[in-house]
């Protein structure tokens, strides 16, 4: 009866001891600390990865998981922030804060290729030839075309300067060049305006017996409106007396 008890006992003890093992397995978990890779069990025991039968150091609590920044994101897909998602975004690189349109690129209200937060000349008409900040490229700008007082009258000095011109305006590959008159403040918008367009034109009629093709020149004026200097000096009024000539 003895040797039976103990026998049960023996049993007891080997099922009990497996059992804690198992236990003790489902405890240890995986982590990554600075020292390599740990695992700890639920009594704070650790054992170095490769050498799970020491126990050492835990190295400190592992490093929380980093959380990613998404203040200001529309969806969980928008990688420049402008609320199109990027499946659907042609420009999927545009600066933050900048207004876009609905396929997610820089809005350019005068359509001339430069979007608006980088064009420095919002409204260029259309066809218009622009640099890079979004301005006319202009060929010539010529202030010191004088014309007759009150009149569209070219002068000896107007006219050597528009030969010196006509080389640069035909060697210019553009389709079509505006010859753009201006005026000072001085007299009406009226009859600025109506100055303006007959300077223009008589600027054109003047390099088309020069040699350059009639069909490339187009005679407009703005009278007043595009100072380029204050109207409240002489030196400001004879720069925005002028003629200039846009390559489109």
């Amino acid at each position: 009866m003895k040797q039976v008890i103990n026998f049960s006992k023996i049993l007891s003890f080997l099922f009990l001891l497996g059992m804690g093992s198992q236990l003790q397995a489902q405890e240890k978990a995986v982590w990554v600390s600075g020292f390599g890779e740990v695992w700890t069990s639920g009594s704070g025991e650790c054992w170095r990865a490769g050498f799970p039968g020491s126990p050492t150091d835990c190295g400190g609590e592992p490093a929380p998981e980093p959380v990613a920044d998404t203040s200001g994101k529309f969806w969980a897909d928008d990688g420049d922030y402008d609320g199109v998602v990027d499946s659907r975004d042609r420009c999927p690189f545009t600066p933050e804060g900048v207004a876009v349109d609905s396929n997610g690129c820089a809005l350019d209200e005068d359509n001339d290729g430069i979007p608006d937060y980088l064009d420095e000349c919002l409204g260029t008409p259309a066809g218009t030839q622009v640099n890079l900040s979004g301005c006319p490229v202009v060929l010539l700008s010529m202030s010191n075309i004088t014309f007759e007082t009150n009149s569209a009258r070219l002068t000896d000095a107007d006219k050597r300067i528009l030969d010196s011109a006509v080389p640069k305006i035909n060697s210019s590959n553009s389709s079509v060049i505006e010859v753009v008159g201006h005026t000072d403040s001085r007299g009406t918008d009226v009859y600025n305006l109506a100055l303006s367009e007959r300077r223009a034109q008589a600027v054109v009629d003047y390099l088309v017996n020069a040699g350059v093709a009639e069909n490339r020149l187009f005679a407009s004026g703005r009278g007043e409106a595009e100072p380029v200097a204050s109207n409240d000096t002489e030196a400001g009024r004879q720069q925005n007396r002028r003629v200039e000539i846009l390559a489109k």
